[in-house]
C-alpha cells in the first residue's frame, strides 16, 4: 500500500459555497475508540469537510487494522478521506503536522482518536469563525469518564479581553487548550510554524504560538465535543511521561511570570502541583501525591479547594 491512500466519496453539494474544513485524526494503538470517533463524523450537519487519518502505529498489524477501519467508510455518502501511514512512530505533534500539510481545507480542526464530535461541532465553529473573521478559535471543553459520565466543564468565561497580552495571561493560568475544540485557518497554522516537536503539552505550546502570533482570536461559548478521560497510566500523556512534560511546561511558564501578578503566579504554581499530585495518584504513588497536594494547597489555599471541588 502507498503511504497515502485517497478515498473519494460523493459529497452533498448543498454546502458547495461554504468554506472547506479539514478534520485531522491522529491515531495510535486504538481501534474501537477510533471507530467511534470516525462514526461521530457521519452525523455532522456541515457537509463540506474532509477527514485526514494519520496512522502513527508504524506496525504492520496495526496498519492493517486501521486500514480496515478507514475503508469501512468507503460506502458512506458525503465523505472524503485521506489516509496516510507513518513509516516510523513520530508522536502526536509531528503526526498532526503531517495531517495539516495534507489538508486542503481553508480551516483545520482536530479530533482525538478517543473522543467524539457532536453533530453541530464543525458547523457552529466554522460559521462562528467566518462571521468573526478570526484566525483561530476555541470553545468550552467538557470531559467525560469511561462510563460516559460528565465529570467536568471547562468554561472559558474568564476570557474578558481579547488582546494578545490578556490572552497570554489567561493561557498561562488556565490552559486555553483541548485539540478537539480548537479550529484554525490553515494559513495561520502554517504562519505560526505548526505544532512544536513536543508530545506532552503540544496543544499548550501551539496555543501559545497562536497568541504570540497576534492573529485574530475568537471564543465560541458552549461545547460540541465529548472528550474522554481514561484511567490507564501508560503512555506519554500519563505516568512518568506526563510528570516530565508537566515539569518542563512549568519551567517554560516561569519565563512569562513577569507578565503575571504575584497572585496569578501563585495560581499557576498551585495548578502545577495539583496536576502532578493527580498524576502520582494515578500511578498509586500516594506519598508523592500527598506531598504535591500539600505544595499545591500552600501555594493558593482557596484556589486549591475550589479546584478540588469543581474537578471532583
Amino acid at each position: 500500500m502507498n503511504d497515502t491512500t485517497m478515498i473519494h466519496i460523493e459529497k452533498d453539494m448543498s454546502s458547495h459555497n461554504s468554506p472547506k474544513v479539514s478534520i485531522i485524526v491522529a491515531t495510535y494503538r486504538r481501534k474501537e475508540t477510533l471507530k467511534r470517533a470516525l462514526q461521530s463524523l457521519i452525523t455532522q450537519t456541515y457537509s463540506n469537510f474532509e477527514i485526514i487519518v494519520v496512522d502513527d502505529n508504524a506496525d504492520a498489524e496495526w496498519n492493517t487494522e486501521i486500514d480496515k477501519i478507514v475503508n469501512s467508510m468507503k460506502n458512506l455518502d458525503n465523505f472524503e478521506i485521506i489516509y496516510t501511514q507513518n513509516k516510523n512512530n513520530k508522536g502526536s505533534a509531528e503526526t498532526r503536522n503531517i495531517g495539516i500539510k495534507l489538508a486542503t481545507g481553508e480551516y483545520v480542526t482536530f479530533l482525538d482518536d478517543d473522543d467524539i464530535y457532536l453533530p453541530d461541532k464543525v458547523k457552529k465553529q466554522v460559521e462562528h469563525m467566518t462571521k468573526e473573521g478570526s484566525d483561530f478559535s476555541l470553545t468550552d471543553l467538557w470531559l467525560y469518564d469511561e462510563k460516559d459520565k460528565l465529570i467536568e466543564k471547562r468554561i472559558r468565561d474568564y476570557i474578558k479581553d481579547f488582546s494578545s497580552e490578556s490572552l497570554m495571561r489567561y493561557h498561562l493560568m488556565y490552559h486555553m487548550t483541548g485539540t478537539d475544540v480548537m479550529m484554525f485557518k490553515k494559513k495561520y497554522l502554517i504562519d505560526i510554524g505548526l505544532f512544536s516537536s513536543i508530545n506532552v503539552g503540544d496543544e499548550f505550546y501551539l496555543m501559545q504560538k497562536a497568541i504570540a502570533g497576534k492573529g485574530i482570536f475568537s471564543y465560541l461559548p458552549g461545547c460540541e465535543v465529548k472528550a474522554y478521560v481514561h484511567s490507564e497510566t501508560d503512555g506519554l500523556s500519563s505516568g512518568d511521561g506526563k510528570i516530565k512534560g508537566e515539569n518542563e511546561l512549568y519551567e517554560y511558564k516561569k519565563k512569562y511570570f513577569d507578565k503575571l501578578t504575584p497572585k496569578e503566579q501563585r495560581y499557576v504554581k498551585m495548578r502545577h502541583y495539583a496536576v502532578i499530585a493527580y498524576a502520582e495518584f494515578r500511578k498509586k504513588k500516594y506519598f508523592s501525591m500527598i506531598k504535591n497536594s500539600c505544595l499545591s494547597l500552600m501555594s493558593s489555599p482557596t484556589k486549591f479547594i475550589n479546584l478540588f471541588i469543581n474537578r471532583k
